[in-house]
C-alpha cells in the first residue's frame, strides 16, 4: 500500500511540474514578441500600397471511373487599387478597369461578390471566405465535349451560381522568428530564413445550383456520374488542420515564402438530381490551404507577389465521384514604408472613453 501511495505521489508531482511547464510555455507564447535578428517590426510606420489582384472561385466535378472532369470557372477580371496598413488596421479599395475585363463573348458574364479577409496576428492567423458567383464557363470544353466547340469558344452557363462561407483559425507556433505579415501585409520584414508549424481548425459551407443539369448534353462520356443529371450540390464540414510554412531569405532583401495546411474532417454532402430525391452522404473529406509569397525589399519600397489559395476535396453520394471547390486571391504589390513623426491612436473605444471623461469634467465645472 505504501508503494502505491509513493507512486501516486510521484505521479501527481510529475503531472504538476509538467502542467506548470506547459502553462509557462503557453503564457510565453501568448506574449510573443518578434526576435529583431529575424523580424523587423514596421507596424508603427504607415504602409502605402498599389496593387493588382484577382479573386477567384471555381468548381471541378470529378468522376474517377469515367476519367472525366468538368472544370467550371468564373470570368471575373483583375482589380487595381490602393491600400494601407497602420498598426493593426488595414484597408484596400480596388476596382476592375475596362481593359482588365475578360472577353464576355468567349467566357460569358459573371456577377459576383467576393469578401475575403485574412487576419495576420502574432500568434494566430484567421482566413475568412464568403462569396457569390453567378455565371461560369467550362474551361476544358474542347477536351470533354463532342462535337468540339468551334474556334476558341467555351461552353458557358450563365445560370450556375455558387455560394460559399466559412473560416479557418490557425495557431502560429514560432511567432518570434517567423513573420506571417511580411509577405502579405508588408508591415514586417523577414531578414533571416525561418519556418514554423501551425495547428488549427476550419468550418465551411458551400453550395452550387443551376437551372438545369451541370452535365452538358453533348458530353463525350455518357457514363459520367453514372448518367445521373444533377442541378445542385452542397456540403458543410468541420476539419482539424496542421501544416508548416518557411521563408527563405537571401541577403536580407529577397525572400520566398511557402506554406501549406492540410486538414481532415467530416461533413454532410448532398447531390440533387434533376428528376429525383436528394442524395445525402456523411463522409470524411480533405482540404488544403496554401500561402505563397515572393518579393524584394529596398530600403523603403517593397515589390512582390502573394497567393492565398484554398481547396476542398469532397466525395459525393455517387461512387468514385468528387467535387473540388477552390477559392483564393492572387495579388501583385508595390508598397512604400512611410515613417510617421508621431503616434496616432486608432482605438475607437478609447476615443469614446476620453469623450465621456471630458463630458463629465465639463459637467463638474458647470456645477462649480
Amino acid at each position: 500500500m505504501q508503494l502505491y501511495r509513493s507512486i501516486l505521489l510521484m505521479f501527481l508531482i510529475g503531472f504538476k511540474i509538467f502542467n506548470c511547464q506547459g502553462q509557462d510555455k503557453f503564457n510565453k507564447w501568448l506574449k510573443s514578441e518578434p526576435d529583431s535578428a529575424y523580424v523587423q517590426n514596421n507596424q508603427q510606420d504607415l504602409i502605402l500600397r498599389l496593387y493588382a489582384s484577382q479573386k477567384y472561385s471555381g468548381q471541378t466535378i470529378i468522376d474517377r471511373d469515367a476519367k472525366t472532369n468538368l472544370v467550371y470557372l468564373p470570368s471575373n477580371g483583375y482589380a487595381i487599387g490602393l491600400g494601407f496598413n497602420y498598426k493593426f488596421l488595414g484597408i484596400n479599395i480596388g476596382t476592375i478597369l475596362p481593359f482588365a475585363q475578360p472577353d464576355i463573348e468567349r467566357y460569358g458574364k459573371t456577377k459576383y461578390l467576393d469578401l475575403q479577409s485574412h487576419l495576420y496576428l502574432r500568434i494566430i492567423t484567421v482566413d475568412f471566405y464568403t462569396g457569390y458567383y453567378k455565371g461560369q464557363y467550362l474551361a476544358n470544353s474542347a477536351s470533354v465535349l463532342r462535337p468540339v466547340p468551334s474556334g476558341s469558344d467555351f461552353y458557358t452557363r450563365g445560370d450556375i451560381a455558387t455560394y460559399s462561407g466559412g473560416f479557418g483559425v490557425y495557431a502560429n507556433l514560432n511567432p518570434t522568428k517567423f513573420s506571417v505579415r511580411a509577405p502579405f501585409l508588408q508591415n514586417e520584414w523577414q531578414k533571416k530564413s525561418a519556418g514554423q508549424p501551425t495547428l488549427g481548425f476550419e468550418l465551411y459551407w458551400v453550395s452550387s445550383a443551376a437551372d438545369s443539369s451541370f452535365i452538358p448534353s453533348d458530353l463525350a462520356n455518357k457514363t459520367f456520374f453514372d448518367g445521373i443529371n444533377f442541378n445542385k450540390w452542397r456540403f458543410y464540414s468541420l476539419n482539424l488542420t496542421g501544416g508548416y510554412a518557411y521563408t527563405f531569405v537571401i541577403k536580407k532583401r529577397f525572400f520566398m515564402t511557402a506554406g501549406i495546411n492540410a486538414s481532415l474532417g467530416i461533413g454532410e454532402y448532398q447531390l440533387t438530381p434533376v428528376d429525383g430525391a436528394n442524395m445525402k452522404l456523411i463522409y470524411p473529406n480533405f482540404s488544403i490551404n496554401q500561402k505563397l509569397g515572393i518579393g524584394y525589399h529596398f530600403d523603403k519600397i517593397f515589390v512582390g507577389m502573394s497567393l492565398a489559395n484554398f481547396e476542398y476535396f469532397t466525395p459525393t453520394p455517387v461512387n468514385q465521384t468528387y467535387i473540388r471547390w477552390q477559392t483564393g486571391n492572387l495579388r501583385f504589390n508595390i508598397a512604400y514604408q512611410l515613417n510617421l513623426k508621431r503616434d496616432f491612436e486608432i482605438r475607437p473605444w478609447k476615443w469614446f472613453g476620453n469623450k465621456g471623461k471630458l463630458a463629465n469634467q465639463a459637467e463638474n465645472v458647470e456645477k462649480q
